[in-house]
């Protein structure tokens, strides 16, 4: 049962790009939430961001806004070099937190975050939306009803030929999401990975190929690259006598019993939304950890399991 909380208060840190366009829009949408204040170094972001949400309380320093404003949960949104030491900041302080992917530049960061997050009793949640992509999922509860997805593919291609000179590569920043979109498709623990990594004309590693096979006797398959022709974000699910195909931002359409012409499914008419942090997951994403930071430390099972 939630707790009787009238609205949960949000601490923002970051008014970039990528939380303007759809973190700051999702909590927006929910009438249990207050921005109670803002943070960003750059002071037309910040303050441009405040007057578009009617936020008082602007910050350039996020130890002092946490000070003053003592929020329910903490957003940090940006670039996972920059981040971190805020991140692993937040989680000392034990903050509830909410953060863009990926968890950091190396395994061994995402772990310290995870084990920070434990030790300090911390609610948690890393931004993987397409798994929430509100067409997605239901295509995946309608495969699910026949029984445990057999199979299960998950693509991401880009043109991106130029080699990456920064912190951060291609497997750890963009190929994570197409890795847990194929662990939330397939439910279950990876107990074997056969895998094959290129570089194609470049010095880093830009392709990805893997076969991964799980506990629960599902196999998932990934294929990433960033040389191919166009963007590309794809899946697909088989199981008893049912499959599903769809990119979660365009189309899906679902087979069943030797059918060949498929019920398909507009993403944008399904979500009821033409706008990319509905019809992308990104509201639905932030919904749970809302809810969870509204339930309480019994939620981190809970946000654990979902991811």
């Amino acid at each position: 049962m939630l707790l009787e909380m009238e609205k949960v208060r949000v601490a923002m840190i970051g008014a970039g790009d990528m939380a303007t366009s759809v973190h700051y829009p999702s909590l927006a949408s929910f009438e249990d939430v207050e921005i109670a204040a803002i943070c960003d170094l750059d002071a037309n972001r910040l303050h441009t961001t405040a007057e578009k949400y009617r936020v008082e309380r602007r910050y350039t320093d996020y130890r002092q806004m946490v000070e003053e404003v003592t929020p329910d949960a903490v957003y940090a949104i940006g670039q996972p070099h920059l981040m971190y030491d805020i991140w692993t900041w937040c989680l000392q302080q034990k903050l509830n937190l909410y953060i863009e992917k990926p968890m950091g530049l190396s395994l061994h960061q995402a772990r310290a975050l995870a084990f920070l997050a434990e030790e300090h009793g911390c609610i948690t949640q890393v931004s993987f939306q397409r798994r929430t992509s509100p067409m997605v999922a239901h295509l995946w509860e309608v495969c699910r009803r026949r029984g445990p997805i057999t199979l299960a593919v998950g693509e991401f291609y880009k043109c991106n030929p130029q080699p990456v000179f920064g912190a951060r590569d291609h497997m750890m920043d963009d190929g994570v999401h197409a890795i847990d979109t194929l662990r939330w498709m397939c439910d279950g623990e990876v107990v074997e990975i056969q895998s094959i990594t290129r570089r194609v004309g470049v010095p880093d590693t830009n392709f990805f190929a893997a076969t991964l096979r799980f506990d629960n006797g599902s196999v998932g398959v990934l294929l990433n690259s960033w040389t191919s022709g166009r963007r590309v974000f794809r899946v697909q699910m088989h199981g008893a006598c049912v499959c599903v195909e769809a990119e979660p931002e365009d189309k899906g359409v679902l087979y069943a019993d030797g059918d060949t012409q498929g019920r398909w499914y507009d993403t944008r008419a399904f979500a009821g939304s033409d706008e990319l942090f509905v019809f992308g997951g990104f509201q639905a994403k932030n919904r749970e950890f809302i809810d969870a930071v509204k339930s309480g430390p019994t939620a981190r099972l809970l946000l654990r399991r979902r991811g």
